[in-house]
C-alpha cells in the first residue's frame, strides 16, 4: 500500500484549476483623489459630515430579482452613488488598480486580459446592510465582483461569501489610513453584508470582465479530491504523526497567513482545509527551515584574490518548522517543531537542498574555513487531532505548554464548558504532558525553572482536574521537577484538594526536594502559613521535612532511588534519597528567615531546633552574610518575632554580635605601622612585612622584574594590606612604590556605621 505521503501528494498533485471562489487582501494605496458631482472631492479617512453629504447625494439601492429591479429596505439597506459621478485621480492610482486586479485574478485562478470596470459607489451608515444574493451579470464577459472599502471608521458589516458547502467571513475594516482593503468572488456566489453598528462603510465596487473573448472563468470544483483526502484522512492511523505540506510561493513572515496564499498554493490550502475539518485533523500553516553548517576546505585560488571552497564535514543540520499560524489567521505559539523525511508530502519535496550554493567563510584566527546552507518556504502541517498530544509531546515542553496554554485560553474565551471538545482537547494534552515529564532530575528541576512546571499546574487548575494536578506532584514533583516558581501555584492547587490531602502533597514535596532546594520548600511553607491555607497539625509533617533537610543535617542512612515514589511524610519511616556533596544546596538568609518565620507559626520546637542549627555551625551560617540578614529580613514581620519565638531568638543573637563589635575601640593609626600578615615568606615579602611594620616609613620601593612586581602586587591585594600601588616606569627594572593608607581604619568606620544601622532597625524590630 503506499505511503500516506505519496497518497496525498497524489491527490493534491490532481488540482489543476488554482485559485479560489473568492480572494482578498490589503494595499497600501498610494495618495489619490475621489471626486463626487455634487459634493467635490472626498476626504480620506471619511469624515462624518462628509459620509452624510453623500448620503443626501445618493439613491437607496435597489437589489435584482429575476428580470426585476427592486427597492426593498427589509433585503437591503444601503445608499449607491452611479459611476458616472465619480471620478479618481491620482499618479498612482490606476497602477495601484491594476495591482489589485493582478492580485484578485491570481486568487481566484483566472489567467488572461481582464479589466476592472467601476460600477458604483456604495455609502453604508448605521444599520445598512445586504441579505444574502448573487450578483448579476451587468455587463458582457463579467464574471467576478470587485470590493473595495476606502479608508473609513465603521464597526460591523461583515462580508460573508458562501460557495456550495464553502463559506468565507471577511472583515475589510482598516485601522491605517493609508490602507485599502479588497475581495473579489466570483458573480455567481451568494454573499451577504453584516449589518453596520457604527459609523460609515465607503466602498467602491467594479466589475471583472474578460476582455479576451475567452470563455469566462468558473469557480474552482475540487469537490472530488477533497472527498477523496477526506477519506484518507479519516483512515490515517499510525505513522507517521504529522504531515509536512511544503507550498510552491515565497512568503515573509509578515505575510504569511491562509488568506495570503497564492494561485494552486491557496486551492491546495482550501481543499486541505476542508478535508482536514471533515476528518478531524488540525492544520496549521508555518514557516519550514532546513539547515546545514560544517567544515570547508580550500581547494584553489590563493594567490588570485578569491579563493575556491568546498563542503566539508557537516557539524549540524536540522529541518524545523516555526511562524506558525492557525486557519484563522493568528498566531499560534508553537516555537520550533522538527520534522522527519518521512513526513514530508512529497516525499522528494526537498531533494534539491544539496544543490542549494552554500556560503562560506574563510577561517579566521583558531577558526577554520567553514560553510553555511539554509533553505525556507511556507507549508501546511497537518496530523489527526488523535495525534496532536503525541506530535506535540515528542516536541517538548517549549512546544507543548505553549499550545496548551493557548488551548486552554481558546477553551475560555469560548465560555469555559467543562467536559466539551475544547476541555476535552485541552486536559487531554495535559495529562500527556504531565505523564512524559522528564525522569532526570536535573531535566526536570530546568524545566521546572523555566516555568513549565507552573504552567501545567495552571493548565490543570483553571481545567478543574485537582487530582492530575495533584499526581503530578506526588509522581514528578516529589522526585526533583520543582522550583520555586511552582509555588504560586502549588499554593492555589493546595487551596484546592481537601486539607488532608493538602498537607499529604506539601510533606511529599518538602520531602522529596529540601536537601537540593530548601530554599524553594521554606518559601512554600512560608506561604502556606501567611494565607493560612492550613493548621499547625497538618503542617507540621512537613516542617519536621523542612528542619530534617537544611542544609548541615545529617544525610540519611539509606538511599532511595531517584524518581521513585517518596513517602507520604516526614516521619513515615521511608529513606529519602541520599544527595552527593557538590549537589547539596547552600544556605542562604531567605533560607533561614523563612524557615523561622514559617516553623515559629507550625511548631516552636521544631522552630528551636532551626536555630540552634544555625547558630551552632558558623562555618555554614555565618553571621554577617546569613544570620544578620536573615533577622534583617524577619525585621520587616515584627508580629511573627513575639518575645521568646526563635525569630525573636535570632534577633537576639545578631544583636549580640552587633554589640560586641560597637564596644570594640575605633581610633585612627597613631603612626605609620600597619597590621598585617602576609602568607607568603619570599625575601619580597619579608621586606614587605617589615616596611609594614614600621611606625615612621611611609612609602616602600621595590626596584625589580615584572614577575617579582607583579608577585608582591598580588599578596597587598589578597592579604588587604594598607597600601596604594604604582610603577615608576623611568628607568629599568621598573620600581613598584607603595604608599601606606587608613584602608583598614576606614572600612571599620564604614562597618561601625551599618553595625549602628542594623541594631537599630533591629531594635525597632523588638
Amino acid at each position: 500500500m503506499p505511503h500516506l505521503a505519496n497518497q496525498i501528494a497524489a491527490i493534491l498533485s490532481e488540482v489543476q484549476h488554482p485559485g479560489e471562489f473568492y480572494a482578498s487582501g490589503t494595499l497600501d494605496m498610494h495618495p489619490f483623489q475621489l471626486q463626487v458631482e455634487g459634493l467635490g472631492p472626498v476626504a480620506m479617512p471619511l469624515l462624518p459630515a462628509q459620509a452624510e453629504q453623500l448620503v443626501a447625494l445618493a439613491e437607496q439601492a435597489p437589489y435584482g430579482r429575476g428580470t426585476e429591479t427592486l427597492v426593498d429596505t427589509e433585503v437591503r439597506r444601503t445608499w449607491q452613488i452611479d459611476a458616472a459621478k465619480l471620478q479618481l485621480s491620482g499618479r498612482r492610482w490606476a497602477e495601484d488598480l491594476e495591482r489589485v486586479v493582478r492580485q484578485v485574478t491570481t486568487g481566484l485562478g483566472v489567467h488572461g486580459q481582464v479589466e476592472a470596470a467601476l460600477y458604483k459607489l456604495l455609502i453604508y451608515d448605521a444599520g445598512s446592510f445586504f441579505v444574502s444574493h448573487r450578483d448579476t451579470e451587468k455587463a458582457p464577459g463579467m464574471f467576478a465582483t470587485l470590493v473595495m472599502v476606502l479608508p473609513s471608521l465603521y464597526t460591523g458589516g461583515e462580508l460573508i461569501i458562501r460557495h456550495k458547502a464553502q463559506e468565507v467571513r471577511l472583515d475589510l475594516r482598516r485601522d491605517e489610513p493609508s490602507e485599502v482593503a479588497f475581495a473579489a468572488f466570483y458573480a455567481d456566489c451568494r454573499h451577504e453584508v453584516q449589518p453596520i453598528a457604527s459609523g460609515h462603510r465607503l466602498a467602491l465596487v467594479y466589475n471583472l470582465i474578460r476582455t479576451d473573448g475567452g470563455p469566462l472563468p468558473q469557480p474552482p470544483d475540487h469537490d472530488s479530491q477533497r472527498e477523496e483526502l477526506t477519506q484518507q484522512l479519516r483512515g490515517w492511523q499510525g505513522e507517521p504523526d504529522k504531515l509536512v505540506l511544503p507550498l510552491e510561493h515565497a512568503y515573509t513572515p509578515a505575510e504569511l497567513g491562509f488568506h495570503s496564499l497564492k494561485g494552486a498554493d491557496a486551492a491546495v490550502a482550501s481543499l486541505v482545509l476542508d478535508a482536514a475539518q471533515a476528518a478531524d485533523c488540525d492544520l496549521h500553516l508555518g514557516l519550514v527551515t532546513l539547515f546545514e553548517q560544517g567544515s570547508a576546505e580550500y581547494t584553489g585560488g590563493w594567490y588570485g584574490g578569491d579563493v575556491d571552497m568546498e563542503v566539508g564535514e557537516v557539524f549540524e543540520e536540522g529541518r524545523y518548522i516555526h511562524q506558525w499560524r492557525a486557519a484563522n489567521g493568528e498566531p499560534l505559539e508553537l516555537g520550533h517543531l522538527d520534522f522527519d523525511d518521512d513526513e514530508v508530502s512529497p516525499p522528494d519535496a526537498f531533494d534539491g537542498f544539496e544543490d542549494i550554493e552554500p556560503d562560506f567563510e574563510e577561517a579566521t584566527g583558531n577558526e577554520g574555513a567553514s560553510y553555511e546552507r539554509s533553505y525556507q518556504c511556507a507549508a501546511l502541517v497537518l496530523w489527526p487531532r488523535a495525534h496532536r498530544s503525541l506530535v506535540l509531546v515528542d516536541a517538548g515542553l517549549s512546544v507543548s505548554l505553549p499550545y496548551l496554554t493557548d488551548l486552554v485560553e481558546r477553551w475560555r474565551a469560548a465560555g469555559a464548558v467543562s467536559g466539551d471538545e475544547a476541555w476535552q482537547q485541552a486536559h487531554g494534552l495535559a495529562l500527556a504532558i504531565r505523564d512524559d515529564w522528564p525522569r532526570e532530575r536535573w531535566q526536570a528541576q530546568n524545566a521546572n525553572k523555566a516555568g513549565y512546571g507552573a504552567a501545567l499546574l495552571s493548565a490543570l487548575s483553571a481545567l478543574g482536574d485537582a487530582s492530575a494536578a495533584a499526581e503530578f506532584v506526588v509522581e514528578r514533583m516529589a522526585a526533583g521537577a520543582y522550583d520555586q516558581a511552582d509555588n504560586a501555584q502549588l499554593v492555589e492547587l493546595l487551596g484546592r484538594v481537601p486539607a488532608a490531602r493538602a498537607g499529604e502533597l506539601l510533606a511529599i514535596l518538602v520531602k522529596g526536594n529540601v536537601r537540593v532546594a530548601p530554599e524553594a520548600c521554606a518559601a512554600l511553607l512560608a506561604r502556606c502559613v501567611e494565607q493560612n491555607l492550613l493548621d499547625a497539625e497538618q503542617l507540621r509533617p512537613a516542617a519536621a521535612a523542612l528542619l530534617a533537610g537544611l542544609p548541615g543535617a545529617p544525610q540519611p542512612a539509606a538511599a532511595q532511588t531517584v524518581g521513585s515514589r517518596p513517602g507520604v511524610g516526614a516521619d513515615d519511616g521511608d529513606a529519602a534519597e541520599v544527595i552527593p556533596q557538590w549537589r547539596a544546596a547552600k544556605p542562604s538568609q531567605r533560607l533561614v528567615a523563612d524557615t523561622l518565620r514559617a516553623l515559629d507559626q507550625i511548631d516552636p520546637s521544631l522552630a528551636e531546633q532551626a536555630l540552634a542549627r544555625c547558630l551552632s555551625d558558623p562555618e555554614r551560617y555565618p553571621m554577617d552574610a546569613i544570620l544578620l540578614a536573615a533577622a534583617l529580613n524577619l525585621a520587616d514581620s515584627a508580629a511573627l518575632m513575639p518575645a521568646g519565638s526563635a525569630s525573636a531568638g535570632l534577633r537576639e543573637a545578631v544583636l549580640a554580635h552587633l554589640e560586641r563589635r560597637i564596644a570594640e575601640p575605633l581610633e585612627p593609626p597613631a603612626d605609620w605601622r600597619r597590621e598585617a600578615e602576609l602568607r607568603c615568606r619570599c625575601q619580597y615579602c619579608q621586606d614587605l612585612s617589615r616596611f609594614l611594620a614600621s611606625p615612621s616609613e611611609s612609602t616602600w620601593q621595590l626596584k625589580a622584574v615584572q614577575d617579582a612586581r607583579s608577585h608582591v602586587e598580588q599578596r597587598i591585594q589578597l592579604d588587604q594590606c594598607d597600601l596604594d600601588c604604582r610603577t615608576n616606569k623611568l628607568g629599568r627594572p621598573y620600581t613598584l612604590i607603595c604608599t601606606k593608607n587608613q584602608a583598614s581604619y576606614e572600612r571599620r568606620v564604614r562597618q561601625r556605621e551599618q553595625d549602628l544601622a542594623d541594631r537599630a532597625r533591629l531594635t525597632r524590630a523588638a
